[in-house]
């Protein structure tokens, strides 16, 4: 890895891509990367994913483009990377919930060097909402911040700052996803 962060680190983007290993020999562990990471074998720490023996001595790379987004690449390896089920040819550019498989490992994207784009969306548009404090919600907020070109959509937001649990609920009846706070980081459940 480099001492470095890249470039897009200076203009308040986040410095590390953050890999979630979802399966293989180094489950549950989380990889920061700066700006490259080598996957293979004979790579330098958190590059053998705890020895997994299915991936080649040199299988896969990710570093940063000079617009500071993560690429993957293949490096000629024995039984391939793979993004979303998809072979990788050629540089793919990383998406945040990108599921990247190699050998007997998977590793989940969480954070991307830039924000995305969705890939269904030709735009997209981050308003910020001025004022907004969880703290000051109290059980719930209803937050609107209309996106131009999207129909709208309502999202509810409740905080449950004593168990440190937020969960999120669309409006119109949909799923809803919760995060704890747990040993000092926010999970998923």
């Amino acid at each position: 890895m480099s001492e470095q962060p890249p470039a897009a680190a200076d203009e308040g983007r986040a410095e590390k891509l953050r890999l979630k290993v979802a399966s293989g020999n180094a489950a549950g562990t989380v990889i920061e990367v700066e700006e490259e990471l080598v996957i293979g074998r004979q790579a330098a720490g958190a590059g053998t994913l705890a020895n997994d023996i299915e991936i080649s001595r040199q299988h896969a790379r990710i570093a940063t483009d000079s617009d500071g987004r993560y690429l993957i690449e293949d490096l000629g390896s024995t039984n391939g990377t793979y993004v979303n089920g998809r072979a990788v040819d050629s540089p793919v550019t990383l998406e945040p919930g990108d599921r990247i498989e190699v050998g007997a490992s998977a590793l989940i994207v969480q954070v991307s060097a830039v924000p995305h784009t969705p890939r269904s969306t030709p735009v997209t548009t981050t308003t910020a909402v001025e004022g907004f404090d969880p703290a000051d919600a109290g059980a719930g907020a209803v937050v609107e911040a209309p996106v131009p070109g999207l129909p709208p959509l309502g999202l509810r937001i409740e905080f449950d700052l004593e168990a440190q649990e937020v969960t999120i609920r669309l409006e119109e009846g949909g799923g809803e996803v919760r995060l704890l706070h747990e040993d000092g980081r926010w999970r998923l459940e």
